[in-house]
């Protein structure tokens, strides 16, 4: 997902501008910089807008195998992460996360476990996720040490 005229309309020009500037960054940052044009929810997917994303939602089918990347800039721990299927109109988790993690990043020896993995579409969401703008896949990350929230999100829709 990415910023644009909706979300800057929503969440004001500073908190676009912290968010753009630093991709990577936890939300926390660009809460500090909220002024009074802010009225968005950056717990959700980092108050990333569907209007300005409608051109990037993926189509899936129910048992599709979703490759994900996470570029880990820096892995704070103790911390821990789930990759979850969201309602985008009330921000709750449909069914249970696709795939959990009580301690993220791991200290497995494999340095990929924790950056290269795949979920697979359950085949519960057709009715609830049958156009763009009602889901999305979330991977979410909270870093408990220094109390900081990562996110990023897939607009899709299940195609039938």
């Amino acid at each position: 997902m990415q910023s644009g005229v909706k979300q800057q309309e929503l969440c004001g020009a500073a908190v676009t501008d912290q968010l753009e500037s630093d991709t990577a960054g936890p939300i926390e940052n660009a809460i500090k910089v909220a002024d009074a044009n802010y009225k968005c929810n950056l717990f959700l997917c980092r108050g990333y807008q569907f209007e300005d994303n409608q051109d990037n939602v993926r189509a899936v089918t129910a048992g599709e195998v979703i490759p994900f990347h996470i570029d880990l800039i820096a892995g704070h721990r103790p911390g821990h992460a789930n990759v979850s299927v969201i309602d985008l109109a009330s921000n709750e988790v449909i069914g249970e996360p696709l795939v959990t993690w009580d301690d993220w990043p791991t200290t497995n020896p494999d340095p990929l476990a924790d950056t290269d993995f795949n979920v697979t579409i359950p085949d519960t969401l057709a009715s609830l996720c049958d156009i763009g703008g009602k889901c999305a896949i979330q991977w979410f990350w909270y870093a408990e040490t220094n109390k900081q929230t990562y996110e990023s999100c897939i607009d899709f829709y299940i195609d039938a």
